[in-house]
């Protein structure tokens, strides 16, 4: 534990050593049930509850482990580690904006914390606060030169201001800290696209999934740059890897990735002249976003193709529509079959 400034109610070292060992060897249960009996003895502890909060954090339990974190920064508003903590648990819940702020005041507390000045710059270039994230990264990378995931981190703000040349750069620093980083290869790849050094794009991520064969983004990457360049035979591969090893949950931007995806894989099948199967790639995009009412023309294009030219126009007219006149309401765009 670190920065507690407030050490009239906490436990000794000794007794804060031992929680601390119970909980390094995973033993959650009796780090639990240690804290709760410590408090007891030492009332609204800053320090139990910041590592009480731990343990549910650990657990999955939110609710509880954000109010340990509030009740050890009520007991000790000094208490960095809290103010972290509650900054990775917000960042969890997708509460951005708060996690800011909480790094933010263990940045105040203790400008030297290289965790946190990383976690704040990575959360402002999520925000689209590059510039920001710049500072305080660089920030970081004064304190942990030898940081591969913090000059990873920069290299994503740089790429980000559009500063592409130094954003491969700190991509290929990182990759120099850590050889086997394949999201660095993966984003320094971005950076060579942008730069439209294909050949130099197509290596690092080659480089990428060597080094992580089950890494879907860089076959994706990889598979969208082989299209640009007509390689489409290679790119029909990379996407088909990319669908096989894509975590694919219920969540709405997930399924959307996917239901690009098929789109391009029935795209490519279509150039091909492989009608029946872009037809079924077009189906699964279709599975993925049902009220999707774009897929239909694409499933008609391949049904076409096959030679049932009325079936295929029913399909095209029920997505694009088709156009009508009426005496009173003039030129419209109807959709569904033609009466």
């Amino acid at each position: 534990m670190s920065n507690s400034t407030a050490a009239g109610n906490n436990p000794s070292a000794p007794e804060m050593n031992a929680l601390n060992a119970y909980l390094d060897a995973g033993d959650l249960l009796r780090t639990e049930r240690e804290c709760r009996g410590m408090l007891q003895r030492y009332p609204g502890s800053a320090m139990l509850n910041n590592l009480l909060g731990i343990v549910f954090y650990t657990n999955g339990r939110s609710t509880e482990a954000m109010n340990c974190y509030q009740l050890a920064i009520k007991s000790d508003p000094g208490y960095a580690d809290a103010h972290n903590n509650m900054g990775l648990l917000l960042n969890s819940l997708g509460r951005n904006k708060e996690a800011i702020e909480s790094f933010e005041n263990v940045v105040k507390l203790n400008p030297d914390d290289t965790d946190a000045l990383n976690n704040l710059g990575v959360l402002l270039q999520e925000q689209h606060r590059a510039e920001e994230a710049l500072r305080y990264l660089s920030r970081a990378i004064k304190l942990s030169p030898n940081s591969a995931p913090v000059h990873f981190n920069y290299g994503n703000s740089l790429r980000a201001r559009g500063l592409l040349k130094e954003a491969v750069a700190m991509f290929g620093r990182a990759i120099q800290l850590q050889p086997d980083f394949a999201e660095s290869y993966n984003n320094c790849a971005g950076a060579f696209e942008d730069l439209q050094l294909l050949d130099e794009a197509s290596n690092c991520y080659s480089r990428a999934i060597q080094l992580q064969p089950t890494y879907a983004l860089a076959y994706s990457n990889r598979g969208a740059l082989q299209k640009k360049r007509s390689n489409h035979e290679a790119a029909l591969q990379d996407f088909r890897h990319t669908l096989e090893y894509g975590n694919w949950t219920s969540d709405r931007i997930d399924q959307n990735l996917k239901f690009r995806l098929l789109v391009n894989i029935g795209d490519i099948l279509m150039y091909l002249r492989r009608f029946a199967e872009a037809l079924d790639a077009y189906e699964k995009a279709h599975a993925a976003e049902p009220e999707n009412s774009d897929i239909l023309a694409f499933k008609g294009n391949a049904i076409a193709a096959m030679g049932r030219l009325a079936e295929g126009l029913r399909l095209r007219q029920a997505s694009f529509g088709f156009i009508a006149f009426d005496n009173k309401a003039g030129v419209s765009i109807k959709h569904g079959a033609q009466q």
